[in-house]
């Protein structure tokens, strides 16, 4: 048990040293929460905890390191979407503890001065504890930055 404990405090302390905050929703795979702390004005931090839904109901945690090329795309020439990328940890509960490496990709858009987002994510992830494979995790979500 402290092992788990301080494995997910490692993952989530980059999130209390750092500037801008979001706390949000994630819906795909896995359903939970989602929080990301802005580093500085192209790098952060993000989290999630979230549950799979199915057969197998298993509880995952996350955190990854992102990097940012703001506005590289644009929605109706109005809408600019910024591309992010990234690595990171993962465990997943499931009949036994399994620890991955998450490398994110996704598309985000910063909505009404940038209190809030809007994002869409792909992370593989390559499990090599307890268990050796690919998974992939798929994310649609919001978060409300204060």
């Amino acid at each position: 048990m402290k092992t788990i404990f301080l494995l997910l405090l490692i993952l989530v302390s980059p999130l209390a040293l750092a500037e801008r905050t979001g706390l949000g929703i994630a819906m795909g795979s896995p359903l939970g929460i989602s929080a990301k702390r802005w580093l500085g004005e192209s790098t952060a931090v993000d989290a999630g905890l979230g549950m799979s839904i199915g057969r197998r109901s298993h509880l995952s945690v996350h955190s990854d390191y992102l990097f940012h090329r703001l506005s590289d795309y644009y929605l109706n020439e109005e809408h600019p979407l910024d591309l992010y990328y990234g690595i990171g940890g993962r465990m997943k509960f499931a009949d036994d503890i399994q620890i991955g490496v998450r490398f994110p990709v996704g598309l985000a858009h910063m909505v009404k001065d940038r209190d809030a987002d809007l994002f869409f994510e792909a992370a593989p992830v390559i499990d090599f504890i307890s268990r050796t494979g690919l998974d992939l995790n798929l994310l649609l979500g919001a978060r409300y930055y204060f």
